[in-house]
């Protein structure tokens, strides 16, 4: 097993995940293994979720809410 696919970044080994040799096996079986664990270091996604919030009248009484 070859250790030094565990300290590249997601976004690193996802660049690598096309190579059609031994490092690209490498790098795949290490995506697949860090899936199973749940691993991942937020460098390929971002999970956080911006609201909208939108403000209108009804009658004299302002409503803000998300959307």
């Amino acid at each position: 097993m070859n250790l030094t696919y565990m300290t590249k970044t997601d976004l690193e080994l996802s660049a690598m995940r096309d190579l059609q040799n031994a490092d690209g096996k490498a790098v795949r079986t290490e995506i697949k293994r860090r899936q199973q664990v749940g691993f991942a270091d937020g460098t390929i996604f971002n999970k956080a979720k911006a609201t909208v919030e939108t403000e209108y009248r009804v009658g004299t009484v302002t409503v803000v809410g998300a959307r």
